[in-house]
């Protein structure tokens, strides 16, 4: 009765009223289960790697995923997936920048006309 009135099941009041009759009222309040808790470098520690291609990066190279990510498999020691490596560039605000195909200004008439009257 209680579980449906606060939307949880009698199965968690049943443990929430033995927790609570074990340790008091301090038992009760506690921190959320929030985080990362299963990060194998932490954020600093992720900077820190990162700065190793930030160089290339900044150079207009082209930086691929795949050589992040086996560098990254040998500094913690374990294989782990795409999405790891996609998710560390992110929390590191790291974005894909692909150059345009056009510059927004220009004017194809202009382009055209000029290739008509230009010799090859």
């Amino acid at each position: 009765m209680v579980g449906e009135a606060v939307g949880i099941s009698s199965g968690a009041v049943k443990r929430i009223q033995a927790t609570y009759l074990k340790g008091g009222e301090s038992t009760l309040i506690r921190v959320g289960r929030g985080g990362r808790r299963h990060e194998n470098l932490s954020v600093a520690e992720e900077a820190e790697f990162l700065s190793s291609f930030h160089e290339k990066a900044k150079a207009g190279g082209i930086l691929v995923i795949s050589e992040i990510k086996v560098a990254y498999e040998k500094r913690v020691g374990h294989k782990v997936s795409k999405s790891t490596i996609y998710r560390m560039l992110t929390r590191n605000r790291w974005r894909k920048v692909a150059p345009r195909p056009r510059h927004p200004k220009a004017d194809m008439e202009k382009q055209k006309a000029f290739k008509k009257n230009s010799r090859s």
